[in-house]
């Protein structure tokens, strides 16, 4: 009976893999390819490109596709499962693609008029103070919607903008997004272990440059743990820290995106971060965390398919 057994079926996850796999080692020339389309190829038809190949293969890794159910889960209140946090994943992952094309389009030569991109501008005026005090201003946002973009909409604007990140892992990725920063005229300032990073965004204040940061990957491992969605997670202290030195006001920053593909930018009120001594720094960082985790839960609540998250949030 067993010689007489039909073959074994392979399991549902091996096409997946294999779309992953080659995805993966095609990657670096898929990405230059794709930035050229970006410029040239009607951003409609770029998505749908991304759907069927990067997008595909991202939700056809298991470890990915069940760090966004986890993660959207506990945002969504709903088991990772329902059909609910799996439309919000693979909608998720559309916005994410739509993300490197407007910001790889908008690099690119060529005049684009700011004022067409935004449907909504809410706080604007409170950049324009920020640059009249002369020193400086930390914009902390989040991987919520379209961050990259952002810095060259205020770069448009007549803002000297500097952006702290961390290297991407592939060269390739990191390589083109120098250049469309550049090309944007947004510096970049590489977050490393050495106290140079911490240094060079004090000069970039001191030069009255809004320098955007983000507040929702603890990358370093030693943050402060927080209240967030029901749990606690770890968010790094590194932008609080840095407005208590230089004195520099921490706005809230978000860049929104419509159904239409215009985007709303959001710019709310500083968030007070006193210099306190040593003794009470501790606490007086916590209340200022607390205010902007507070205010980034709001944020992905109301739009969770625009909050970029691949691994497993809150371990």
């Amino acid at each position: 009976m067993n010689g007489l057994a039909p073959p074994a079926q392979p399991p549902p996850a091996a096409e997946p893999r294999v779309v992953s796999s080659l995805a993966h080692h095609l990657f670096p020339i898929w990405f230059p390819v794709f930035r050229h389309l970006a410029r040239t190829v009607p951003p409609e038809w770029l998505g749908r490109l991304s759907a069927a190949t990067v997008e595909r293969a991202m939700w056809g890794r298991s470890r990915v596709r069940e760090a966004i159910q986890g993660n959207l889960s506990r945002v969504l209140a709903l088991p990772p499962s329902s059909v609910t946090v799996e439309e919000t994943g693979l909608a998720m992952l559309g916005n994410h693609s739509r993300l490197w094309i407007d910001f790889l389009r908008y690099a690119g030569p060529g005049e684009i008029d700011p004022g067409a991109l935004i449907s909504f501008q809410e706080g604007t005026h409170l950049l324009h103070e920020t640059r009249d005090a002369g020193r400086g201003g930390i914009l902390l946002t989040a991987h919520v919607g379209n961050f990259e973009l952002g810095g060259f909409l205020l770069r448009k604007f007549g803002f000297r903008v500097s952006a702290v990140y961390r290297p991407d892992p592939s060269p390739v990725v990191e390589r083109h997004r120098i250049e469309a920063r550049r090309a944007v005229g947004v510096e970049g300032i590489p977050v490393t272990s050495s106290s140079l990073s911490f240094i060079s965004v004090l000069r970039a204040l001191e030069g009255n440059a809004l320098v955007a940061m983000q507040g929702d990957r603890d990358v370093s491992g030693t943050g402060m743990r927080l209240p967030f969605f029901g749990e606690t997670a770890s968010f790094p202290v590194g932008p609080f820290r840095l407005a208590a030195a230089s004195g520099a006001p921490l706005l809230p920053v978000f860049v929104l995106v419509d159904p239409d593909g215009r985007y709303r930018t959001i710019v709310k009120p500083p968030i007070p971060v006193d210099d306190c001594g040593r003794g009470a720094r501790n606490e007086a960082i916590a209340v200022s965390m607390k205010a902007f985790v507070a205010l980034l839960e709001e944020t992905i609540r109301a739009h969770p398919a625009q909050w970029y998250q691949f691994t497993p949030f809150w371990e």
